[in-house]
């Protein structure tokens, strides 16, 4: 059967479109051309996609808990996955939970999306893969934002995760799930993305760890596309320990070099044997302007510099220094994640331009719903859309261009202070958590402007790629607030140590 031709009105319409602007002398000619060039996509219509291999496991989907099964709708759906051939792996006996945009064959993966509810993959991320022959037990589907876009955790199509601390707070996001889930006990560890800080932040306000590794230490494949300059996936879990434990079994280089993130050799390691209990000696330089973001907050800022002081006395060398370049990521990011993103869906969630694998029936699916289903993305999402498809019109993709030149100049700045230091160190969050906000219908501005005002710190690591983690603070009343420690690129060993270390001291 031979793909559909073009008419001569469509290479009109398309003239138009294009500013092809085609005269009247060249359209026949152009219209003649263009459908013989499509006598080899019939050819390559014939060449079906190559079969990537599955690991053979028992996928049962489950359905949507109830509200007392899950009162803080941390589950998007109960699932069963298991590997067929259930060998002892460090993950055995270990209750997993999934992100919502993490493909697990078999399994519905929505985005927590309207535009995506039918879409069911019939692959396995690179990440899952990993965990099912590591002998997890794959239980749940997590909530997230829709399709990732804030950090708040507020415009999931399934409802807003609400915080393990306090029910009537947001749990933080995009990766509400997976901190709710993990916190309260329904799942042992989860897989959260972080593309501006969504493992981290969610892990700051609901009192979790959440661990985003070196940009690249992890494969991406098979997970739902933001910007490749800015995907990352990690472990999002109650204790550094079992951070440790789950990078280990994710981390390394995808063995089908599927993943254009990734470098061309990443070494496999233990990361557990990272936690010795001691920092003595570290080098840890206090970020100034991590202290003094638009939206830091006193109690927070206090907080985190009693918990800096707590690792000055376990034997760290502590010092403060200033980044200036730190005061430029929300612009940077911003035009990174919000042009990088609209890409990504005008693709398909595909990382055009690389030797990546191509999730062909959800580039499908997506395309198709961004042409019949558009209205339903959360109205955050939607001003993204907008943003970033105006400023394609009109700049041309120039600020897009700049961002990430000047992403280099943030990356450099870090690396330079990470070059005398083994450790830097701030707030994750500027701000507790949100309290949960009406319906988008009730009040569109609040619920649009409390999306992405928390994410001036953690952003800047998704930006340099530097490995990041965030640990609950110790001593906390009330509303939990995270310390965040960042290091050198894939340095996660000194990482967790340093995070550990504070976990476990009393």
């Amino acid at each position: 059967m031979t793909l559909r031709r073009p008419s001569r009105q469509d290479i009109v319409a398309l003239s138009m479109q294009t500013n092809v602007n085609l005269t009247e002398a060249e359209l026949d000619v152009i219209h003649e051309l263009v459908n013989l060039n499509m006598d080899t996509y019939d050819e390559l219509d014939q060449m079906p996609d190559p079969v990537r291999e599955i690991t053979p496991a028992v996928r049962i989907p489950g359905a949507r808990p109830t509200r007392d099964e899950d009162p803080l709708n941390a589950i998007v759906r109960y699932v069963d996955v298991t590997a067929v051939d259930r060998t002892k792996g460090p993950l055995s006996g270990k209750r997993i939970g999934i992100k919502d945009t993490v493909a697990v064959a078999g399994i519905p993966t929505t985005a927590a999306s309207r535009l995506l509810y039918d879409y069911t993959p019939d692959v396995d991320a690179t990440v899952v893969k990993r965990i099912l022959e590591a002998g997890g037990h794959i239980t749940a589907m997590l909530n997230t934002d829709d399709f990732s876009f804030s950090g708040a955790g507020h415009t999931s199509a399934y409802g807003p995760g609400l915080n393990p601390a306090d029910p009537k707070y947001l749990a933080g996001g995009s990766s509400c799930g997976s901190a709710s889930a993990v916190a309260t006990g329904l799942v042992d560890m989860a897989l959260g993305g972080d593309q501006g800080g969504s493992i981290r932040m969610p892990a700051s306000w609901s009192g979790i760890v959440g661990l985003k590794a070196t940009h690249g230490l992890v494969p991406y494949t098979g997970i739902a596309g933001f910007d490749p300059t800015i995907d990352h996936i990690g472990p999002m879990t109650r204790t550094v320990e079992d951070a440790a434990l789950f990078l280990s079994v994710i981390a390394g280089k995808d063995e089908t070099s599927a993943d254009p993130r990734q470098p061309s050799h990443i070494e496999r390691r233990d990361y557990s044997g990272a936690l010795t209990g001691s920092i003595k000696g570290l080098r840890i330089a206090v970020v100034d302007e991590g202290f003094h973001t638009p939206e830091s907050t006193e109690y927070v800022n206090a907080t985190v510099l009693k918990a800096i002081e707590h690792l000055r006395g376990l034997g760290a060398i502590i010092e403060t220094v200033s980044v200036p370049e730190h005061r430029t990521v929300m612009p940077i990011w911003t035009a990174v994640a919000v042009e990088g993103g609209l890409d990504a869906f005008n693709h398909g969630l595909a990382p055009y331009g690389t030797k990546a694998w191509y999730n062909t029936r959800q580039m499908a699916a997506m395309s198709k719903a961004m042409k019949t289903n558009g209205g339903d993305f959360s109205p955050t999402t939607k001003v993204g859309v907008i943003l970033a498809a105006y400023m394609k019109q009109q700049y041309h993709g120039v600020f897009y261009g700049r961002a990430q030149n000047l992403s280099r100049r943030l990356t450099s700045a870090y690396d330079q202070v990470l070059s005398k230091y083994d450790l830097v160190v701030m707030p994750t969050t500027p701000q507790t958590a949100h309290e949960v906000l009406p319906s988008p219908e009730v009040d569109r501005r609040a619920h649009i402007s409390q999306a992405l005002n928390m994410l001036w710190n953690t952003a800047t690591f998704d930006l340099t790629g530097h490995p990041s983690i965030s640990v609950p603070c110790r001593d906390v009343s009330g509303l939990p607030v995270g310390l965040m420690f960042t290091g050198r690129a894939f340095d996660e060993t000194t990482v967790l140590r340093a995070a550990h270390a504070y976990e476990v001291s009393r």
